[in-house]
């Protein structure tokens, strides 16, 4: 997505204004018009007095809200897979990712801890930004996703991403490879968030059924929830305790098997 600017002034004016947006590497449009009174305006967002002592700070400041408006659209996204199987008022997608970035996070320090070579930070803004091109088409459920090519899902998620983070311009690009570790799982901190992203859908499984839901078992049931735990010991074990919490939620102490 382009950001559109909106500038009256001199040649010169205008000049500055492109060295500024391209030396923050951000894909725009400029609208021009000469004119003795100069203004600026971005995304329709008219800049303060004084814009034009350091106009990066204004154009970034108004970038960032543009993005915003993207980014905060999460919390009016539900998780479809919980309205599909009967859960009144799911999650939000922000609300998923806010639980399972803090999740991530304690891993990750637990793990660094334990010995083992993790970048906590990373880990943390890849849980942060992962499901930020749900702002633009939606969460996609299990079922329906029986219906779309794999390959065909994963591009569209891709370009949405790409669509939402460009508009940042400079840091657009490590928040991209950023995504791309997450989704080829290849870095030791993407295994982790990835880790994170099912271990947090199953534990809210768990938590809905304990509020008295009773038709989830699918998420227990799908091998793709499944597959990145056991690379890890605590991971493993992180997943086992979850799943022996959900036992003993379904069976009264004098029922269990």
């Amino acid at each position: 997505m382009k950001l559109r600017v909106f500038l009256r002034g001199n040649d010169a004016l205008r000049k500055r204004i492109e060295d500024v947006l391209e030396g923050m590497g951000v894909d725009y449009s400029l609208h021009f018009e000469e004119g003795e009174r100069e203004s600026l305006e971005i995304e329709g967002i008219p800049a303060p007095d004084g814009w034009k002592e350091n106009p990066e700070v204004y154009i970034r400041a108004a970038a960032l809200l543009r993005f915003m408006h993207d980014g905060i659209r999460l919390k009016l996204v539900p998780r479809s897979g919980w309205w599909y199987y009967g859960i009144k008022n799911p999650e939000s997608v922000a609300d998923h990712v806010y639980s399972m970035s803090l999740m991530a996070m304690v891993i990750a320090e637990y793990l660094r801890r334990m010995g083992e070579d993790i970048d906590v930070g990373k880990v943390v803004r890849m849980a942060l930004i992962h499901e930020l091109g749900e702002t633009r088409i939606g969460d996609i459920h299990l079922e329906a996703r029986r219906y779309i090519p794999r390959d065909e899902l994963d591009d569209a998620e891709r370009r949405a991403f790409g669509d939402v983070v460009g508009i940042l311009g400079d840091i657009s690009g490590e928040m991209m490879a950023l995504y791309r570790e997450f989704e080829e799982r290849s870095s030791r901190e993407a295994l982790i968030v990835r880790a994170a992203d099912k271990l947090e859908l199953l534990f809210q499984a768990h938590m809905y059924e304990k509020f008295g839901y009773r038709n989830l078992e699918a998420f227990w049931e799908t091998k793709e929830n499944f597959r990145d735990f056991f690379h890890n010991e605590f991971l493993s074990v992180l997943f086992e305790l979850i799943r022996a919490l959900r036992e003993r939620n379904r069976f009264p102490e004098d029922e269990r098997p």
